[in-house]
């Protein structure tokens, strides 16, 4: 029998089960320059600290979701935790101009000279160049330093080694997922990519090695691409995740799943029917569950297949993969007709187990439901080994896809937290704000009888309140609260975005503050009955709401 937590929807969200894990909200961390990057976050690594000062990191670059061609601009950050906010101590522009849409993004030290790198693969069109960078890599200067990449001259930073990939142009080729392994097992590591381009006679995948990554970003560095879905008889389709087991790595579609293997003397090539919900969306996680020396995978199904989605693990069985399905969740009181979509692992509350965290989209309602799958031990196979429960549900009412997921330590406590954020830009509903990303949301377990009570993070919070009363006349009261000591700036605008009033333009200290608006403009004198809107600008985070006025 499954066993399937109960789950309780409180104000800030906690979930209450018999065995689950339970997780409280405890920090919203703001996107980096919120008027540029509005179109969600493509990838994220976080709870690394790559210069051992022992502050906490988090490296994102953008999502351009819905970018016009003025602003597909590719654009990567370094966020580290000062102890009261996170701070952006690096960033770069990609040298290319493109549509960086769910862009893979990982860390390593390919060359094994001490210096991790960034590797990023940004690019999915070719609407502005003809033949992009498909691959950069950003070097860390020196194993103590916060920069990565070469200095440009002009105070930013290019990468220290680039690659398109082909040769020809105007080639469709989409790098989607990743995957860094000595998968050849002669002490290289690889780039091993999945490939959404959907054109029938290109990559679909791809083994990429770089011989070396010049710290002067000179191009001396040589690029080689191994294998491709061309050097095989494929047939398949775009393909949207990778996972590496030992000297294989398995690309998913609608159409087939692809099994790649390094024989020793050469790359021998399978294909083995596709998961029956469609495929798995860069939500592939590979682990020693059980600890049997064993590796398996366990995924989650997002689309292009029957109505069905449910957790699977897979395990390698000749050229074959024995499927093991843990939970159906596309009932109503599950996914609710969503997809299921990226995903991280750890052993968050310390029992010796792994626990699997995976996204959504179009989930609900609620929106935005957050997964855990968590092993207790045993027979892997074994329903009753495992729960099911979320981590966090109902972040907002609609839109967005939650597939932006790190299990990680980012705070003073020894427990993992779950980071999680949209892909997508959320809409906004109004002129003033059409479209936003949202921020990364910090999930933090009940362990034991409370909530960590040291975490740092707690809380950190920027919070615009609907005002009170609503409707009103004559006057409301309009609340907001800030985690910090800034700059706000809370205006009040009518519906075709003519400023009204300004009710605060100055410091204020952390906390919550509230200001009463009589319903005057700049003048003091009376406004018309009607719909407005007030607007909260406090650092680089922007909040909205509206309000209506009854005479």
């Amino acid at each position: 029998m499954k066993r399937i937590a109960s789950v309780l929807f409180l104000g800030c969200f906690l979930v209450s089960s018999l065995y689950a894990i339970e997780f409280s909200r405890v920090s919203e961390i703001p996107i980096p320059e919120a008027n540029l990057n509005n179109g969600g976050v493509g990838a994220m690594i976080a709870g690394v600290d790559t210069d051992g000062d022992g502050r906490k990191e988090i490296f994102l670059v953008n999502d351009n979701w819905n970018d016009g061609p003025s602003e597909l601009i590719p654009r990567i950050y370094k966020l580290e935790y000062t102890g009261t906010e996170w701070e952006v101590v690096w960033s770069a522009v990609a040298p290319v101009k493109a549509q960086n849409t769910w862009p893979p993004l990982e860390m390593d030290d390919l060359d094994g000279d001490g210096k991790m790198e960034l590797i990023w693969m940004p690019v999915n069109n070719f609407a502005e160049e003809a033949n992009p960078y498909r691959v950069l890599i950003y070097e860390q200067q020196s194993t103590t330093s916060d920069i990565f990449g070469v200095d440009d001259g002009e105070g930013g930073y290019a990468p220290n080694a680039a690659w398109t990939i082909v040769d020809e142009d105007n080639i469709n080729l989409r790098p989607f997922s990743m995957e860094i392994a000595d998968i050849k097992g002669d002490g290289v590591k690889r780039i091993i990519f999945a490939d959404r381009s959907g054109n029938s006679s290109h990559y679909h995948f791809g083994v990429i090695t770089v011989s070396n990554i010049p710290d002067a970003g000179d191009g001396s560095e040589t690029w080689e691409i191994e294998a491709t879905a061309q050097d095989f008889d494929y047939h398949g389709d775009n393909k949207w995740d990778v996972a590496v087991i030992n000297n294989s790595f398995y690309t998913f579609d609608e159409v087939v799943i692809s099994k790649t293997t390094w024989n020793g003397t050469d790359w021998e090539y399978n294909e083995m029917s596709p998961l029956p919900g469609g495929i798995t969306f860069d939500a592939a996680q590979v682990a020693d569950i059980d600890g049997n020396g064993t590796k398996e995978i366990i995924v989650g199904e997002y689309f292009y297949g029957d109505e069905t989605r449910h957790i699977w693990i897979l395990e390698e069985d000749g050229d074959s993969l024995k499927r093991t399905p843990l939970f159906a969740i596309h009932g109503e009181d599950m996914l609710n007709g969503g997809y299921l979509g990226g995903g991280d692992q750890g052993d968050i509350d310390g029992d010796g187990y792994l626990d699997f965290v995976f996204g959504s989209r179009y989930s609900g309602p609620p929106n935005a439901m957050i997964f855990l799958v968590s092993y207790k031990g045993g027979d892997i196979h074994t329903l009753d080994n495992w729960e099911l429960a979320f981590v966090d549900t109902a972040y907002v009412n609609d839109g967005g896809l939650w597939n932006v997921i790190s299990v990680c330590n980012i705070d003073a406590d020894q427990h993992l937290e779950v980071l999680y954020t949209s892909s997508i830009s959320l809409p906004g509903g109004d002129l003033f704000n059409p479209n936003y990303s949202a921020p990364i949301i910090v999930m933090d377990p009940k362990i034991g009888n409370s909530i960590d009570k040291n975490n740092p993070l707690l809380p950190f919070a920027y919070k615009l309140e609907q005002n009170f009363p609503n409707p009103f006349n004559p006057s409301t009261t309009l609340s907001l609260t800030i985690p910090k000591a800034e700059h706000v700036k809370l205006t009040i605008y009518d519906i075709t975005g003519k400023e009204v009033k300004v009710l605060v333009n100055s410091p204020l200290n952390k906390g919550t503050h509230s200001f009463v608006w009589d319903g005057t403009d700049m003048n003091g004198k009376k406004v018309a009955s009607g719909s407005y809107v007030y607007r909260m600008e406090a650092g680089n985070v922007v909040k909205i709401r509206n309000m209506t006025l009854l005479k």
